[in-house]
């Protein structure tokens, strides 16, 4: 047909239509010379049949930040981004003068403790005897109690710098001091990040190293704001392409700027297949399946900031508002009102739509 026939003809099929809530009216001849197709909808089921992505997060409590204790040189390193390292296993080893300075405090703790301890015994023995004053004893033992707070703090301090409770006695007794500690794994996993290096001076606090536990790990995803409120604590998470499952954990109370609501779900992750940052695509089950369908990217109009699709009718088209859920590829996931059966339109959208919009839409 001549394309100024298809204009006369899209003018007069305008001026027939009543509103956009009524029947498009197209006729067989009209539909031909338009060139609409139309094909029947797909049940989504199950829940969002098309990948979601999502991001392979660690979870807070599976990370640590290795910092330095103390100011000092690291004399040996023992390990490198990307192996795999056990709890209590040494990462590396820092020389320190600050370390021998903290041990002869520690000495000098136990030293005062022992006095003091001395003190408060022959004070107590002499107020039982009626010798001193009630006084003098309550002095001697408030000094107790200071020294053996002392020394308690000097313990801990060695303790976090690294020393083993065997060698903490050994230097509370004055046996022995140690010029270098040894930074160990607080817990078992991957080194992610090594900033120290053999032979490298570092200050108090400096980062040294970064160790992650993958197994197991979080999911951070993304899903349209239809999706989401779909969607619920516990439910099943599947990984696109992998027998690997999760469920979810939070959903989120607000959307970015693409309209989109985080979600955090929790997979295992036994054999470490999942990367940190690792990008990957997501399926929801268990989903209520009611209104969900998997149509055609192609069959969606918009108009005002929402989403249409028209649906074939006896003697034409309606427009049909639908929530677009997971998005993928040629297909789309949408929340709507149709049938099993129903079909929508998927060629000469832009002909039914001036119709529409021509006939009162806007």
């Amino acid at each position: 047909m001549p394309r100024l026939s298809i204009l006369l003809l899209t003018v007069a099929l305008a001026g027939s239509v009543q509103a956009a809530d009524v029947l498009i009216p197209i006729n067989a001849t009209q539909r031909a010379a338009l060139r609409i197709a139309s094909v029947p909808v797909e049940a989504d089921v199950g829940g969002a049949s098309l990948g979601v992505p999502a991001t392979v997060m660690v979870p807070p409590a599976q990370e640590r930040f290795i910092a330095a204790p103390v100011a000092g040189l690291v004399t040996e390193l023992h390990t490198a981004v990307g192996e795999q390292v056990a709890a209590g296993q040494v990462l590396l080893v820092l020389r320190s003068q600050e370390i021998v300075s903290g041990q002869r405090e520690t000495v000098e703790a136990a030293t005062r403790f022992r006095l003091a301890e001395t003190v408060y015994r022959r004070d107590e023995a002499l107020f039982r005897e009626g010798i001193i004053a009630e006084g003098r004893l309550q002095a001697s033992q408030a000094a107790l109690e200071q020294a053996r707070a002392t020394l308690k703090e000097r313990r801990a301090w060695l303790g976090l710098m690294g020393l083993s409770r065997a060698e903490v006695e050994a230097v509370k007794r004055g046996e022995r001091l140690f010029d270098r500690i040894r930074i160990v794994a607080p817990i078992a996993g991957s080194v992610v990040e090594q900033a120290a290096a053999s032979g490298m001076r570092v200050e108090a606090a400096a980062p040294l190293l970064r160790l992650v536990r993958t197994d197991p790990v979080w999911l951070d995803i993304r899903v349209p704001a239809a999706l989401a409120a779909q969607l619920r604590k516990g439910q099943k998470v599947n990984l696109a392409g992998s027998q690997a499952a999760g469920t979810v954990l939070a959903i989120g109370r607000s959307v970015d700027a693409a309209q989109s609501v985080p979600v955090r779900a929790r997979i295992a992750n036994p054999d470490g297949a999942l990367r940190l940052h690792q990008s990957v695509e997501v399926r929801f089950e268990g989903l209520s399946g009611t209104g969900q369908w998997r149509v055609p990217s192609r069959a969606l109009v918009y108009q005002q900031g929402q989403s249409y699709v028209f649906v074939e009718r006896a003697g034409g088209f309606a427009p049909l508002p639908v929530k677009i859920g997971a998005q993928g590829g040629q297909f789309v996931t949408v929340v709507a009102a149709l049938k099993p059966g129903e079909r929508i339109a998927v060629e000469g959208l832009a002909a039914i739509k001036s119709a529409w919009l021509g006939g009162g839409g806007e």
